[in-house]
């Protein structure tokens, strides 16, 4: 399970600093106390081993705080650098005897692979870990032709550091799971909620609707003279449409084949930019017939306000991909962009397209920025 970005800020942010803070109390009782073994290894060495302890006191001191962006790759430097110093712990050494020293670097290998259960699938986090253990042995074998006695008295300690790793693991996974189900239990209560309003707005509506526009509409089509046929023709239609929607909701169960919905959200888009590049990935699995509908009204909507307000001379591309799993609509263009957080609550934003997704059981997501373009991700899963 691919964790989304509110799963990274509410549980991976607050265990990686909790990682962190682990690491500090490692170099405070261990590493300080190795201190006296830092003359034996040459300059770089200790230097890149000082780089990864500041590191990890720097996710201590600011991993509540820094873009998440910049703590993932934290996440991943800090266990490839701990990684390629004790790889090459034998090439460090420097006036000490190989055989009678081991990496202080060492001590501070539970934090690191710890850090390892936030990049990686639990499983591969694992194994991973109790490879790392066996790196400075494997690093000896190679560079001395055996594994020195300091280093292999050691090793069988150090692979007990993974059960930090495995706890921080047991303690992520059920986190994870409960912020999906949270998730899932929100999205709920919002469609239920929005459902419930729209259903009143519907009663005041068609009370509007039965009262005033109808007879109007009657009336229209019942006159002999002006009008004209046309008008009357028009207003029968409308009576049958505005009939058949006080009738209730229409049936749901209808699918589409997944060819036929991205062919007819590509017509759609079509008819609003002729121009527009439409790239379609299509399979036969059904679609409900009410998500394809839906999803196309959004996606013309997000198209419909890239031509009135990206600007002149701006290419726009679309992608629709239909597979097994669900549909998604990509809409991208260069033009001049805008902030969604001030325009997030417009009308055609929150309800015409996010609103309409959410009602889906979808969800659309909007990147765009001033200057660099706009692109709208319209998303449903089966």
């Amino acid at each position: 399970m691919t964790p989304t970005a509110e799963q990274r800020e509410a549980i991976d942010r607050p265990l990686g600093w909790l990682t962190a803070i682990g690491g500090c109390i490692l170099i405070l009782d261990q590493t300080l106390a190795q201190l006296g073994g830092v003359a034996g290894f040459a300059p770089w060495w200790n230097v890149g081993g000082g780089l990864v302890a500041v590191a990890v006191v720097a996710l201590a001191a600011a991993g509540l705080f820094l873009p998440l962006r910049v703590l993932e790759v934290c996440w991943r430097a800090v266990p490839i650098a701990y990684l390629a110093l004790q790889a090459t712990w034998v090439l460090g050494v420097a006036g000490a005897d190989p055989e009678a020293v081991v990496p202080w670097l060492w001590t501070l290998e539970p934090a690191v692979i710890t850090l390892l259960m936030l990049v990686a699938r639990p499983a591969v986090a694992i194994v991973t870990g109790f490879a790392y253990c066996l790196v400075p042995g494997l690093s000896g074998l190679l560079f001395l032709g055996h594994v020195p006695q300091a280093v292999l008295a050691e090793t069988p300690g150090q692979l007990g550091n993974v059960l930090y790793l495995i706890i921080f693991v047991a303690l992520r996974v059920p986190l994870q799971r409960l912020h999906a189900t949270e998730a899932r239990a929100r999205l709920e209560q919002t469609r239920q909620l929005r459902a419930a309003a729209r259903l009143e707005q519907q009663v005041a509506l068609q009370r509007i609707v039965h009262d005033d526009v109808l007879s109007v509409l009657t009336s229209a089509m019942l006159t002999s003279g002006p009008p004209s046929g046309a008008l009357r023709l028009d207003a029968r239609r409308a009576i049958d449409a505005l009939g058949a929607a006080g009738a209730g909701p229409a049936a749901t169960d209808t699918s589409v084949d997944g060819r036929a919905a991205a062919a007819l959200i590509a017509a759609d888009l079509r008819r609003i930019d002729p121009e527009v590049t439409v790239e379609v990935r299509s399979h036969s699995a059904p679609v409900p017939l009410d998500v394809a509908t839906g999803l196309g009204q959004a996606a013309v909507e997000a198209l419909r306000n890239s031509v009135l307000h990206a600007g002149s001379g701006v290419s726009r591309t679309v992608r629709i991909d239909a597979t097994e799993e669900g549909i998604q609509v990509r809409i991208r263009d260069d033009g001049i962009g805008f902030d969604p957080v001030l325009s997030g609550q417009r009308l055609g934003i929150a309800e015409s397209i996010v609103g309409r997704m959410t009602d889906l059981g979808g969800c659309a997501r909007i990147d765009s920025a001033p200057g660099l373009g706009t692109e709208v991700v319209l998303a449903w899963s089966d």
